[in-house]
């Protein structure tokens, strides 16, 4: 009797692990470069700021201040096009036993683009992520995140407004994909980074009879992090004025988040 039964058990189990090892696991169409810049309610970054301000009159002081900011994302809501769009609360103290205070609200909308792209396969979707903050609006990020694509992030900013012009004509880039990245505070094993802009006019302390400026800005962000590190350096120098740069720098460094 045993050994009438224990081919049937045999062919059973044979049946049982083809149909496991056949079965065909679901595959995935989410872009997974989302994850760069998570957009979830609860999510939120802290940060420690280091700025510079150049007073540009004759006396060329400088003030630095170190502060902390805290990004946070409260709430939803539709935008005029009916598109969800995510509330991100920015907080600051002056030191890590003060108290938070509100300063900021930047709204974030992702949302999607038309594949002008040639790297990418036909009918891959792209989506963008635009940032709206002191009534400028940015798209600080395209997906699928790939390694030297370009976009032009300030395209909504009005740069018409007088205090905005240097904003025109930044041409965004991804650099250093999938590179580890040490802030300073965390190393993040997984990061891209965004330079927006780099651009240099004369120098005041080889030639101070000319005009001269400096921008500089790049972003970078983890892997389902979000941006650990930014830097944003913009001044002005017009020798028939003062002597002096007039402008700021402004260096965040992540240090928590959940």
């Amino acid at each position: 009797m045993t050994k009438k039964i224990l081919p049937i058990i045999l062919v059973a189990l044979v049946c049982l692990s083809c149909f496991f090892s056949c079965k065909k696991t679901p595959k995935s169409n989410a872009d997974q470069t989302l994850a760069y810049f998570p957009v979830q309610l609860g999510k939120y970054v802290t940060y420690a700021v280091d700025s510079i301000v150049y007073v540009g009159d004759t006396s060329c002081r400088q003030y630095e201040t170190r502060t902390q900011l805290k990004y946070s994302i409260d709430d939803t809501f539709r935008d005029s096009k009916n598109r969800l769009s995510y509330i991100m609360n920015v907080f600051s103290r002056p030191q890590e036993a003060s108290k938070w205070v509100a300063v900021r609200v930047i709204l974030l909308t992702p949302y999607t683009l038309i594949q002008t792209t040639t790297t990418l396969p036909p009918n891959t979707p792209i989506t963008g992520l635009l940032y709206s903050q002191d009534g400028a609006q940015y798209e600080k990020m395209v997906f699928p995140i790939i390694q030297g694509q370009t976009w032009a992030g300030n395209r909504y900013v009005q740069v018409a407004d007088s205090t905005l012009m240097y904003l025109k004509n930044w041409n965004y880039k991804y650099q250093d994909f999938h590179h580890s990245f040490n802030n300073g505070y965390v190393n993040y094993d997984n990061t891209v980074s965004v330079l927006e802009d780099d651009e240099s006019v004369n120098y005041p302390q080889l030639d101070s009879a000319v005009t001269a400026y400096r921008i500089y800005a790049k972003e970078v962000y983890a892997y389902q992090v979000g941006m650990v590190y930014k830097e944003f350096t913009h001044w002005t120098y017009h020798p028939y004025n003062a002597k002096c740069v007039n402008g700021y720098t402004v260096i965040m460094r992540a240090m928590d988040h959940n």
